[in-house]
């Protein structure tokens, strides 16, 4: 017994990448669902539309700015301006002051205050109106000497982009990402960790082709599979799952084809660094899973995070696709409103191809 566990000690020494892979994930997964995982809301980005002839809104605006949990954006002429800010992602709500708020509560008459609030993803957006509406009870009560608010005031939410509060409208672009990248990344890894290990990879480098001919060999045959592994996705968000798709679907096609473009590369270059199908498998898995789940915002919100994971989830490319997917299905936005995301994504297929064709040519010298 005592050579077998000699055995099988010096078989696991063996294969460093994986010994380290497996000694490490446990302790990042601790550290970053520990750091990602808070649902403590701060920094909302909030405006005021001020429709009153009073000092109401300047008198909350004055509040909002020295309130830790609230970012005050500024006062906004109409609804229909805030809600094109909400769509361009610069703020998260906004609160409208009705014409002549502050004599109607004096007086005792009825009036209401309503508080606009961004909800495609469900669970922030109700936290965040829930949040306004305490602070414009709290202001009010205040206002009125601290007696409580008469029982005339009543503040309403307006949730925009999923009135009903539908988790799948925030988990389903999400989810979208993190398939496509999985499976285009073990497509393109695999396939290679098994020319390998059935040393056909060798004879393959022997010949004269050129890297970039190699690279994008092994990359076409397998986007022309991820092609329908889109329009699966796809199918099924809509008509399965219920998800709408508010924006244009040609624009969600391109982005969703610069995504997979790159998560294919990304697979060829994590097959420079494995030898065998289990390696890479484990490599994916470590290196695509998790960041994608716990950083990219599509389960926790990227502002809830510290300053680091914040700044790592920049260098994440699902963050792009999962931000761009939820504003074109759910809030129904243009390219004007996702062009940075498409850009960024644009750079990461070219940087990572060139990577993975860069990687090839000292192996065929």
């Amino acid at each position: 017994m005592r050579a077998f566990i000699i055995k099988e000690w010096k078989q696991i020494f063996r294969d460093p990448l994986t010994l380290l892979i497996l000694i490490a994930m446990p302790i990042t997964e601790m550290l970053l669902f520990g750091f990602a995982m808070n649902m403590d809301v701060t920094d909302i980005r909030t405006v005021i539309i001020d429709h009153s002839t009073d000092e109401t809104g300047e008198q909350l605006a004055e509040a909002l700015e020295g309130n830790a949990t609230f970012l005050y954006r500024g006062m906004l002429a109409d609804s229909r301006e805030a809600e094109e800010m909400m769509k361009a992602g610069e703020i998260d709500l906004a609160i409208v002051v009705p014409e002549h708020f502050e004599r109607d509560l004096l007086t005792g008459l009825p009036t209401t205050m309503q508080v606009i609030a961004d909800v495609s993803d469900p669970a922030m957006g109700s936290i965040r109106g829930a949040y306004a509406q305490q602070f414009i009870v709290d202001q009010l009560s205040r206002h009125t000497g601290g007696e409580g608010i008469p029982y005339s005031i009543e503040v309403t939410p307006q949730m925009l982009y999923n009135p009903g509060l539908v988790s799948a409208y925030n988990f389903v672009p999400g989810l979208m990402g993190l398939v496509l990248l999985v499976i285009c990344t073990l497509m393109t890894s695999i396939s290679i960790a098994r020319e390998k290990e059935q040393g056909s990879m060798e004879l393959l480098l022997t010949t004269p082709a050129r890297p970039t001919t190699i690279v994008l060999s092994k990359t076409v045959p397998y986007l022309a599979v991820s092609l329908i592994i889109i329009a699966i996705i796809l199918v099924i968000s809509r008509f399965v799952l219920g998800v709408p798709i508010r924006g244009s679907l040609a624009l969600i096609l391109l982005v969703t084809l610069v995504f997979t473009f790159f998560s294919l590369a990304f697979g060829l270059l994590l097959s420079s660094l494995v030898k065998s199908q289990k390696e890479s498998t484990i490599l994916t898995g470590f290196s695509v899973m998790m960041p994608t789940m716990l950083l990219s915002g599509m389960i926790f919100p990227v502002e809830n995070m510290p300053l680091v994971l914040r700044w790592i989830s920049r260098f994440i490319p699902a963050t792009y696709y999962i931000t761009s997917m939820r504003k074109l299905m759910i809030q129904g936005t243009g390219l004007s409103a996702i062009w940075v995301e498409l850009l960024v994504l644009v750079l990461f297929a070219i940087l990572t191809i060139a990577l993975a064709i860069r990687n090839v040519k000292p192996r065929l010298r």
